[in-house]
């Protein structure tokens, strides 16, 4: 009990004060892990700046960068809560994808207002996180296999409703994903709403602060009262409902729905959550570590078309990335021991 309230008070997430091998540069550095990406981007931004002035330092490409981030930054958010609590979910994209056409169909096909459809999409995000929950928590499958097996579910339902390929939406609903402010997009502004309270939450309150002791101990969190399948069960509903807006933005923003929306999303997620600080074994990250963590991976992206890369090439360099920060955490934690 005494280790579970100490836990409490400094997160694993957060930096340590111990006297553990982080006294050393390396552990400073891993252990401080949104000021390191921090410093990451903005050594990136410097260079892009001025090896390519004309095509990376401009208003119209800063623009692209933070709203092709909007989407992964929404999702993020309930990534981190999952990998904090030990679990993960790899349907994010099929139920980004399913909630979209959901959506779509409703206000496109059969004419129901912008703002129904937008709800329901939202809603079908979050049943699907709920089921996933329930296999996990209920049925005690390991959440690899369980949202493995729904990926493919998701996504099958998603091309059965949008037989078409592509469900064309209204210009009320189309309006959601487009509108300005401030020269940005709305996705970036939903998006940064989400961090920010998602921030709070995670680093303020009692209810999301209890996910750091379910995955850095599961049953101790249990024997000591936080009713862990309940909590578990919850970031997946959480996690889905993030996944529905992201897919109803999206729809929004492309005006239309489109039932290959959404693949791959779970790879280049799951790698800025984990650059963020999260371990694959639960227990650590920070929201604001992961939303970097989603710049980065922007800005690397972005960099990446500037110089003609192929989007093959794209897949394998974030795939390197993922394995470099797995790796980090691994030595993070030899040297704590």
């Amino acid at each position: 009990m005494r280790d579970l309230t100490m836990r409490q008070t400094a997160p694993a997430g957060f930096p340590s004060t111990g006297k553990s091998g982080e006294s050393s540069l390396a552990g400073r550095i891993l252990a401080s892990r949104p000021q390191t990406l921090l410093i990451l981007n903005v050594i990136l931004i410097a260079a892009m700046a001025i090896a390519y002035p004309a095509n990376f330092a401009t208003q119209a490409n800063f623009s692209a960068v933070l709203l092709n981030a909007a989407q992964s930054g929404i999702l993020v958010v309930g990534m981190m809560i999952l990998m904090i609590g030990g679990a993960f979910d790899l349907s994010i994209g099929s139920t980004l994808a399913l909630s979209g056409v959901v959506a779509g169909a409703l206000v496109g096909w059969l004419g129901y207002p912008a703002e129904l459809g937008i709800l329901a999409g939202i809603a079908t995000g979050a049943a699907a996180g709920l089921v996933n929950g329930l296999i996990v928590t209920r049925l005690g499958i390991n959440p690899l296999i369980a949202t493995l097996a729904t990926l493919s579910i998701y996504r099958s339902l998603t091309q059965l409703i949008g037989a078409s390929g592509v469900t064309p939406i209204s210009n009320a609903f189309k309006f959601y994903g487009q509108v300005k402010f401030l020269g940005l997009q709305s996705p970036f502004w939903v998006m940064l709403v989400i961090v920010v309270l998602g921030a709070w939450a995670v680093a303020r309150t009692k209810v999301f602060r209890q996910y750091y002791f379910i995955g850095g101990n599961a049953r101790a969190a249990q024997l000591s009262g936080i009713n862990v399948p309940r909590l578990t069960l919850m970031a997946f509903v959480l996690m889905g409902a993030l996944a529905g807006l992201a897919g109803v933005l999206a729809a929004a923003r492309l005006n239309s729905a489109v039932v290959s929306a959404g693949i791959g999303v779970e790879l280049s997620v799951i790698t800025a959550t984990v650059l963020g600080g999260a371990s694959l074994k639960g227990g650590e990250g920070t929201i604001i570590g992961g939303v970097l963590g989603v710049l980065f991976i922007a800005l690397v992206q972005n960099a990446m078309i500037i110089n003609g890369i192929g989007v093959f090439w794209q897949g394998m360099i974030i795939g390197l990335v993922l394995l470099l920060a797995v790796s980090l955490n691994r030595f993070k934690q030899r040297s704590a021991r």
